[in-house]
């Protein structure tokens, strides 16, 4: 990730004089200009021409020149000017954009950057560039903040990625990797909801086109407002998708693959859940929806503390089990 930002930005953002590991990044970009004539040089041999110049023309055409001198830029703390040289510019070369601010030339696509924006005209230039944005709420931005102050590096990776359409990391398990779906994940999604066994107290995915759509919206709306949802669950050992599992409201659920389960996956998973949802929402209380039948989901439920309600859903004959989370130690 790399971070744009203003002299009058810098001064109010949090990470900037707060955050130990950001200091060293800030520290490293600055010093970079000495070396941008150097790197600049190998840009135009290893860049295709009309990639060279395609960024930096649209930022110098777009700022006014009273702006351009005092935009500066982060690095990641692991890109030290020789590995920038040498791995960067390679991986980039192909489909890379390039960026100049003041004397500091960056061979980045715009969906590596994010904007630290101080007013409304620094948003409107950063969307027509299509790089994502964040200020406070004058400046008009999607993701805002009430302080500059309040802002980490956290955030702004997140805002970065929901830009670009790319899903956020939520967690992880001795086992498990949880995170977003993206659309990439459709044809790992059909194949899990295949598997003998996984439909028979869930729903089904509709048909292709449909569940396409569906989940489209469901990123928009349900990642991008709630900032949770039924997530993707996949084996840290071999990156395979494994099951599903989230919140939706205060609701939760999980599907594991036949083939793992009785081997404590979903109460891994759902642990991980619960914990989220006490340190991470405003919920008193999580409940669960569970077909009695459902025997194996009716034991996890009590394993992990939830009573069945005494009510029931009429509209598909489940059980309402809930457990209060505020009053509960972490699992």
């Amino acid at each position: 990730m790399i971070i744009i930002i203003d002299e009058a930005s810098a001064k109010l953002a949090s990470f900037y004089y707060h955050d130990d590991s950001f200091k060293p990044q800030w520290k490293r970009a600055v010093e970079m200009t000495s070396a941008s004539q150097e790197l600049y040089d190998e840009l135009q041999e290893k860049l295709p021409d009309e990639q060279q110049y395609e960024l930096q023309e649209k930022l110098q055409e777009k700022l006014p020149d009273e702006l351009w001198g005092k935009l500066y830029v982060a690095l990641p703390a692991d890109e030290l000017i020789n590995d920038f040289k040498k791995t960067t510019i390679q991986e980039h070369a192909d489909n890379t954009a390039k960026a100049n601010t003041g004397n500091l030339r960056i061979p980045k696509a715009p969906a590596d950057c994010i904007w630290i924006v101080s007013n409304r005209q620094q948003k409107q230039i950063a969307d027509s560039l299509s790089i994502a944005s964040v200020g406070e709420p004058q400046c008009g931005t999607r993701y805002a903040v009430e302080s500059l102050a309040e802002l980490d590096i956290e955030y702004l990776e997140r805002v970065r990625r929901r830009y670009n359409h790319i899903p956020w990391d939520i967690g992880e398990t001795d086992r498990c990797l949880i995170r977003e779906l993206s659309l990439s994940d459709l044809p790992a999604l059909y194949e899990l909801y295949d598997k003998p066994g996984m439909t028979d107290f869930v729903e089904p995915l509709y048909d292709y086109e449909t569940e396409l759509e569906y989940q489209k919206a469901y990123i928009e709306n349900m990642y991008g407002f709630y900032e949770y949802g039924m997530w993707l669950v996949f084996l840290k050992e071999t990156g395979k998708l494994i099951g599903r599992a989230g919140l939706e409201h205060n609701e939760m659920g999980y599907m594991i693959a036949p083939e793992l389960w009785n081997q404590g996956y979903a109460t891994e998973v759902c642990r991980f859940i619960i914990d989220y949802a006490r340190e991470n929402t405003d919920f008193e209380e999580l409940y669960c929806r569970i077909d009695e039948k459902n025997t194996a989901s009716v034991r996890l439920a009590k394993k992990l503390g939830f009573t069945n309600s005494g009510h029931v859903d009429e509209d598909i004959h489940a059980s309402i089990y809930r457990k209060n989370i505020k009053n509960n130690e972490k699992h």
